[in-house]
């Protein structure tokens, strides 16, 4: 696979240790791209920012850094009408939305889909006039992305997201939702919603068959918490082969939907926080390609 231009974008702070651009990356780019250029990020919204005004300039967007990273890129691409070709090189604490591609976890691997790999077009969510291509949520899965320890982060790396799980599942807050959802009327007590366009959250590979090619967005209620709610996402085949509602989840496949709250809560897609409900949410079917593996 051969690219005429290349944008490479990437945060300095992504992962751990220093970032490996000129011994890594670009000798792999060349292999794959006759012409790259680089940006780097070095303030919040600017790589959507970058993307946004320059992206329908390249064939291929080659985005270095977390799941927060590309979550940012893919807002700034999402909204052209001419859109490059996404390949994402995990350089993240979790990099969930890679590992639901199949991009493989060591950088040298990952680089070497860049030649070999091939360009999927893939499902993005809408919230509103933003995107997410892993995840949207309320409820526990917010409150675990806030109770992070920003300096155990950067210390023990993704134990950091399993330590705020914990705690937050220990604690859990109920909330009142209304969802409207393809014609279905949900309404009931809940720990947590969120509507899955990937399959792994905070490196966890979810008990739901979540596909981001099947033009639907995985909608689950979650019930409870504490171990009953350990107990139902440990028992995976279950879920994944019947289809059933577990005890204390509910799953619906659907394509758009509308969520309300008794009193507005803060949203997490992708593992940013910086939206409020209601909100209306839609699948944006195969609106991106990105790179996976052949």
């Amino acid at each position: 696979m051969i690219y005429e231009k290349a944008l490479l974008i990437y945060n300095e702070q992504a992962g751990k240790g220093s970032v490996p651009i000129h011994k890594q990356i670009v000798p792999a780019l060349k292999e794959a791209v006759e012409y790259i250029e680089e940006k780097v990020i070095s303030a919040p919204g600017e790589g959507e920012k970058m993307c946004y005004e320059s992206g329908n300039q390249y064939d291929l967007i080659v985005i270095y850094g977390g799941d927060g990273t590309v979550h940012e890129c893919v807002n700034g691409i999402a909204r052209l009408e001419k859109r490059p070709s996404v390949a994402i090189l995990p350089g993240g604490t979790c990099n969930d939305f890679s590992r639901a591609l199949g991009v493989p976890e060591d950088l040298d691997a990952a680089c070497r889909l860049l030649k070999t790999g091939v360009a999927r077009e893939t499902d993005l969510g809408a919230m509103n006039d933003r995107f997410f291509v892993n995840f949207f949520g309320i409820g526990m899965i917010t409150d675990t992305s806030e109770n992070i320890d920003e300096n155990k982060k950067t210390m023990i790396g993704k134990m950091s997201y399993y330590l705020s799980a914990l705690e937050t599942i220990r604690n859990p807050s109920f909330f009142h939702y209304m969802i409207e959802a393809d014609g279905m009327k949900l309404e009931g007590e809940a720990v947590m919603a969120v509507a899955l366009n990937g399959n792994y959250i905070g490196t966890v590979d979810l008990p739901f068959e979540a596909d981001h090619e099947d033009g639907y967005l995985d909608l689950i209620i979650v019930k409870e918490a504490g171990f009953p709610l350990i107990k139902e996402v440990m028992q995976t085949e279950k879920i994944k082969t019947t289809g059933e509602h577990a005890a204390n989840l509910e799953h619906h496949r659907v394509k758009s939907f509308t969520i309300k709250t008794d009193s507005p809560m803060r949203i997490d897609m992708d593992g940013e926080v910086y939206a409020v409900t209601p909100s209306a949410c839609s699948i944006k079917k195969k609106h991106i390609r990105f790179i996976c593996p052949a």
